[in-house]
Parts: structure tokens; C-alpha cells; sequence
């Protein structure tokens, strides 16, 4: 059994199309990671949204409610929007059943009837909706006090030169103004602000402001950051991760969970909704004519007060999501890691189990980021390092591909005149089963030659003899090629041939002495013809040996040439022309006599094949 090529050895042979696929891939990577931050943000964000969805969060405790001003409300209660009475009436009612903290995603303006709305709001601890207004003024209400433990970094954060916010009326009777913007830089809305600047003050986000009132109107604390965790917010008991960017990544809830903590606006204010007791109620609007309705990943017509309340459970079960700092290193880092092995899986397996482990890499780290989304509350990008495998896998397939197409052809082109098509079609598809660089083997090897060549050659003329050896050795080398030999060489009117070489021949001896019976009848019929009679075409001698010989390529750099050297060859040549000495067409030596079945010989003699070889047995075939 012949040893395969070293995977060192076929690796080497497609380093070009490694290489080709390796700089597409770095090239790709860096493209996706830097050079194209759009897209990348926005396969990232998408990808994202898809992880968030498939790790909801826990169980809601049905501490936040929300009041709904629906369609039902309206019909019941006049278009919106509704006169200040009638939202003093509603949080009024809503007060009444002494809930921890109100907060109305609605912004309201100068407006007549702000006394009574003034004082509904002063009944409970309440939260004012404002909006950052890139051109409006600085802010009429009062920013928030915060207190921290060190250098906090919030260069990212929301900002705006002006805060549109309610009349000071309304401002002085709420307990907190929070910023109800909600960013959305593609359209969809993935994330509330914790903090946000407007009209040069410091304010707390909608949801953070409900849940800081929830805590007694705690004082905000923003800690440093440390070796062991980010930097953070804390609200009395309750403590968030605090990027840089100020903003809460959202986890949206179902249709279900926001239908168990919605009540109609219409039944609070006839006192039929369920109790609303020590629980964070926001007030605000799903009606298409309120204009409050968001697109999300998950609803594209969300009410932002169900938004508004997502935000306020995070903050109570604690269910956050953050993207590490150094992410997008760790991520360019995993592209070129899982990169590198799917080149390396394409290039050293077959098709199907290089596809396999290609989808393995790509799959495994999508996997290992959910779980760290699971576990650990962190968002890495599953999709970019994994797409970066698989665009890997398949641009070094290809180019593996290609240069294992280039290389059948070659090899194709090379041995297409010298052995026959099922010898090349197997070379080609399995280039590795030739091993050109040199091996010892067992070949037999027939050797022919024109009697008389020499003669022949002096008395036609140049079109005759190139015509004459054009049809010969065309008819010679058919019948070698189809028996399954190589043809070697062609010397003037000789040709070297031999059987079981480059790949395995069964019966080779056999064979040969086949091919050899019928290059002597096809050329005896030749000789017959009226053309190569009038020329006096000699006679065909054949010798055939069989026996160990080296074979592999030779000449250099610039014309190498597949070729056997050693004892059957020379003996071959010499059998040859020994056919002369005894009156044969074809010699054969004793290692075909016995290596070849099936087949009858007669001794003609003997010869010594060299000086330095003892005298050896020569037979012809019979029949």
C-alpha cells in the first residue's frame, strides 16, 4: 500500500489559494468591523434583536402597570387630545389607590385647566415627561443631583441644546421631570436613555425617573468603574450597568405579558380596573392619533408607554443586557481565529467534512454568545465572526477548488497522450495518488523498433517518412494506451513504454505481452498496405521484461518529463534487438514469462543482457 502525500506537502500545493482566501478574509473582516461601520452596526443590532428574543426575561412580579389611553377610551371620552380636566380626572383616580410612582409619557404644554392636572399629580409621586429639542432652549426644569464615586464616562450619551418640558406649574407639583426621547437611529427603537443631557442639565430617563420615585425618591449614585465590573447607576436598592452611551438596551415584552400589566384608561376612571396599588403606573397612549407608537424589534407599532414600562421591569428584575467594553476587539479577534481554521478545515479535508467543520466554527461560537447572553447578561455579535467563518470556508474552498481544477487539467493535458482515459481519469480525480517526485516500483516495459529504419529513411522523401510515421506510431501507441500502458518516449521510430506506472495495473505482464501481440499484427497488417509497401515498411521487433525500476519526473525546472530508469527498461531495449538474432517479432525476458497469466511462451534462446548480468532465458509468446 502506497503512503499518501504528507498533509504538509498537499497544503504547500494550494499555499496560493490559501493565502488568496486568507487576505479576502482579513480583507472582509476589516471591511465589516471598521471600514464599514454602518453596515456592521446594523447586522450587529440586528443580530442582537434576534438574541434578545430568543432569551426573554424572567417572569414580570407585576409591580409596573400601565394605563392606557386606547381607542376604547377615546370613543368613550372625546378625541384626543383630552382637555387637562380630564387627565386630572384620570390621575386623580390613578392616585387614589396609592401606587409607588406615576409617570405620563405624554408631554404637556400650556394648556387652560392646569390647576386642577396640578393638583391630581401633587396626590402621588410623580414623574413629567420631557423631550430633548436639538434647537430648543435650555431647560425650564431643574436638572438631576446625582452623586458618584469617581470619574464617570458618558461621552456617548444622548445630548440635545434644549428640553421641551411641561409649564412650571405642572413641574412643581410632579416630584421628577424624565427625557421620553427615545433614540432611533435606523428607526427602531432597541434602547431607553438611563441618563440624558438637555438644555445644559442632567436628566434621568422616563423609566429611570419611575423607578428612582419608586425608591423613595432616592438620591441617584453613579459608581466608577473597577477591575471587576463596569461603571454603574444606582437607585436606593436597585442597580443598573451604565455605559458610556447613557442607554438601557431594551428586552421587549410579548403581547401576552403587556396585555396582563395594561389597564383601559376608560376603566380606571370609572373605578372597574384592578388595583394599581405600590406599583409604578405609567399613563400614557396606544392610540394611533396620540402619535406615541415606535417601531421595535419586536412590535413596529409599540406604544412608547409599553416601551417606557419594558424599561421599568428591567430596572425592578434586574434583567439587563450590556455590550462589553473591548467587544469589537474580542470580535475582530474570534473573525480571524474561526477564519483562519475554516482555511485550514478547506484546504486539509474533503468537501463534506471541511462544510461540517466550518458550520461547526460558526454555529459553536453563535452558540457560545447566547450563552453569554443567557448567563451572563453580556451582548457579543454571533453573526459577524460567524459569517466571517463561513465567507472563510467558501472563499478557500473555491480557490482550493480552482487549483485542483487547474492541477486535473494539467495533469489531464500531460498524460492524455500517453495512457489511457480510465488511467487519466482516475489521476485526475485523485492527484495525490501519483507520487512524481521519485519511487521504486515494478513495472513492465515494452520497447519497439522499424527493422530497417535507418535504410528506409534515405530513400523516401521527407512528406513520405513523416506521413509513414505519423499513421505507424499513431496505431503503436493506440494499442499500448489501450491496454492500459504509458507511453514513455517516442525516439525516431522507437517507442518506450511501460505497464503498472503511474498507478497500479493489474496484470501488467500480462498486458503488456498483449499490447505487444498486437502492435505485431497491426503492423504486419501496415506493412501489406499499398503505401507502406511501396515504401517497404520493415517489420516490427518487440521486446518485453518485467521487473523492479525507479520512475518519477526529471529535467529540471524548465521541461520535466515523467519517466522509468533501471533493469526491465535496459533489458527491454536489448530483447529488442535480439529479435533479430533469433528471427522474432517479440523477445520476452523471465520476469514477464513469469509474472504474466494466462498466457503460453516457447524459449528461443538466451542472451546476457550486459557484462555485468548473467545470461538470462528469452521467449516469444505463442498463439
Amino acid at each position: 500500500m502506497k503512503a499518501r502525500p504528507s498533509l504538509w506537502r498537499r497544503w504547500r500545493r494550494r499555499l496560493g489559494p490559501a493565502l488568496v482566501a486568507g487576505a479576502l478574509v482579513a480583507g472582509a473582516s476589516l471591511a465589516i468591523l471598521r471600514d464599514w461601520p454602518a453596515a456592521a452596526t446594523q447586522l450587529r443590532e440586528a443580530t442582537f434583536d434576534a438574541m434578545l428574543a430568543a432569551a426573554p426575561r424572567p417572569a414580570a412580579g407585576g409591580e409596573v402597570a400601565v394605563v392606557d389611553i386606547d381607542r376604547a377610551a377615546l370613543d368613550r371620552f372625546g378625541p384626543w387630545p383630552w382637555p387637562r380636566e380630564r387627565l386630572a380626572q384620570l390621575v386623580e383616580a390613578v392616585a387614589a389607590q396609592k401606587p409607588k410612582a406615576i409617570a405620563l409619557d405624554v408631554l404637556l404644554a400650556e394648556a387652560p385647566g392646569q390647576e386642577a392636572l396640578a393638583a391630581a399629580l401633587a396626590k402621588a409621586p410623580a414623574a413629567l415627561g420631557a423631550v430633548l429639542d436639538p434647537d430648543g432652549q435650555p431647560a425650564a426644569a431643574e436638572g438631576l443631583a446625582v452623586v458618584s464615586t469617581g470619574r464617570i464616562a458618558l461621552d456617548g450619551m444622548m445630548v440635545a441644546r434644549g428640553l421641551a418640558a411641561p409649564p412650571a406649574q405642572l413641574l412643581d407639583a410632579a416630584r421628577g421631570v424624565g427625557v421620553v426621547t427615545l433614540p432611533a437611529g435606523d428607526g427602531v427603537v432597541r434602547a431607553a436613555p438611563l441618563l440624558a443631557g438637555g438644555g445644559g442639565a442632567l436628566f434621568a430617563g422616563l423609566a429611570t425617573e419611575a423607578a428612582r420615585l419608586a425608591q423613595g425618591d432616592a438620591t441617584p449614585l453613579l459608581e466608577a468603574a473597577t477591575a471587576e465590573r463596569g461603571q454603574r447607576l444606582r437607585l436606593g436598592a436597585l442597580v443598573a450597568p451604565l455605559p458610556t452611551d447613557g442607554l438601557m438596551r431594551l428586552r421587549f415584552s410579548d403581547a401576552a405579558r403587556r396585555a396582563r400589566r395594561t389597564v383601559t384608561a376608560a376603566a380606571v376612571i370609572d373605578g372597574t380596573a384592578a388595583p394599581l396599588a405600590a406599583k409604578i403606573v405609567f399613563i400614557g397612549a396606544s392610540a394611533p392619533e396620540a402619535g406615541g407608537l415606535r417601531a421595535t424589534p419586536a412590535d413596529p407599532f409599540a406604544p412608547s408607554v409599553q416601551i417606557q414600562a419594558d424599561a421599568a421591569e428591567q430596572w425592578l428584575e434586574g434583567a439587563f443586557a450590556t455590550r462589553p467594553e473591548g467587544a469589537l476587539r474580542v470580535e475582530a479577534l474570534a473573525a480571524a481565529i474561526l477564519g483562519g481554521a475554516a482555511i485550514v478545515a478547506a484546504l486539509a479535508f474533503g468537501p463534506g467534512l471541511a462544510a461540517a467543520a466550518a458550520l461547526t466554527l460558526a454555529l459553536g461560537w453563535a452558540a457560545a454568545a447566547q450563552a453569554l447572553l443567557v448567563q451572563r447578561a453580556l451582548l457579543i455579535d454571533a453573526a459577524t465572526p460567524a459569517l466571517v467563518t463561513l465567507v472563510a470556508f467558501l472563499v478557500a474552498a473555491l480557490a482550493a477548488a480552482a487549483a485542483q481544477r487547474r492541477e486535473r487539467r494539467k495533469l489531464e493535458a500531460r498524460f492524455a497522450q500517453h495512457l489511457s482515459p480510465e488511467v487519466v481519469r482516475r489521476i485526475a480525480a485523485d492527484p495525490d495518488s501519483l507520487r512524481l517526485s521519485g519511487e521504486e516500483r515494478t513495472l513492465t516495459a515494452l520497447t519497439t523498433d522499424i527493422e530497417g529504419f535507418t535504410a528506409l529513411t534515405e530513400r523516401v522523401t521527407p512528406a513520405e517518412l513523416i506521413g509513414l510515421l505519423d499513421d505507424y506510431l499513431d496505431r503503436v501507441t493506440r494499442i499500448v494506451v489501450a491496454h492500459g500502458g504509458m507511453v514513455d518516449k517516442i525516439v525516431g521510430d522507437a517507442v518506450l513504454a511501460f505497464f503498472n506506472a503511474p498507478l497500479d495495473l493489474d496484470d501488467h505482464a500480462g498486458r503488456a505481452v498483449r499490447a505487444a501481440l498486437a502492435i505485431r499484427d497491426a503492423t504486419e497488417a501496415m506493412c501489406k498496405e499499398p503505401e507502406p509497401a511501396r515504401l517497404r515498411l520493415g517489420r516490427t521487433r518487440i521486446g518485453v521484461e518485467t521487473g523492479k525500476a525507479v520512475v518519477g519526473d526529471v529535467g529540471g525546472a524548465r521541461k520535466l518529463d515523467y519517466t522509468a530508469y533501471g533493469q526491465p527498461i535496459n533489458t527491454a531495449k536489448k530483447l529488442e534487438g535480439a529479435n533479430k538474432l533469433f528471427g522474432t517479432a517479440i523477445a520476452v525476458g523471465p520476469g514477464t514469462v513469469a509474472a504474466a497469466s494466462g498466457l503460453a511462451f516457447r524459449r528461443v534462446g538466451a542472451i546476457k543482457p550486459s557484462p555485468t548480468l548473467d545470461e538470462i532465458a528469452v521467449s516469444e509468446p505463442v498463439g
